[in-house]
């Protein structure tokens, strides 16, 4: 079922990982979504910053070169952006989820994403 277009910053510095959030994405009937990628945590900051529109939802990774998913969000925080920002890591132990919601993200979900988790993402911030 089609819902209504939404603008993603996808944050993942590994190009299959983004391969399977675009694909999830698409799966949760977002064909017309627009996806921006940053595949570390600087260039998302400079994505959120530089941005024409807001972001509807930004999904972040936890660990990349240059910038890491917990600075990036505290960055973006910062600057008065109140966009869902969920965390998306692999390191899913509660320690890691308290450092990621303590940075400013207001939730996690553990990798790989799927059509199902980004379905009760979507639903949660009443983006589906």
């Amino acid at each position: 079922m089609a819902r209504k277009m939404i603008r993603v910053l996808l944050v993942e510095d590994e190009e299959i990982n983004r391969v399977v959030a675009r694909a999830a994405l698409k799966a949760a009937g977002g064909g017309g979504d627009v996806v921006d990628e940053a595949e570390n945590g600087a260039v998302a900051v400079q994505r959120v910053r530089d941005a024409a529109a807001p972001y509807d939802l930004v999904l972040m990774d936890k660990q990349m070169p240059v910038m890491d998913g917990h600075e990036a969000t505290r960055r973006i925080r910062g600057m008065g952006v109140t966009t869902p920002i969920v965390a998306v890591s692999s390191d899913g132990l509660p320690a890691d989820v308290e450092a990621f919601i303590t940075s400013g993200a207001d939730d996690f979900t553990s990798k790989p994403l799927s059509k199902e988790k980004l379905g009760i993402i979507l639903a949660k911030f009443r983006l589906a």
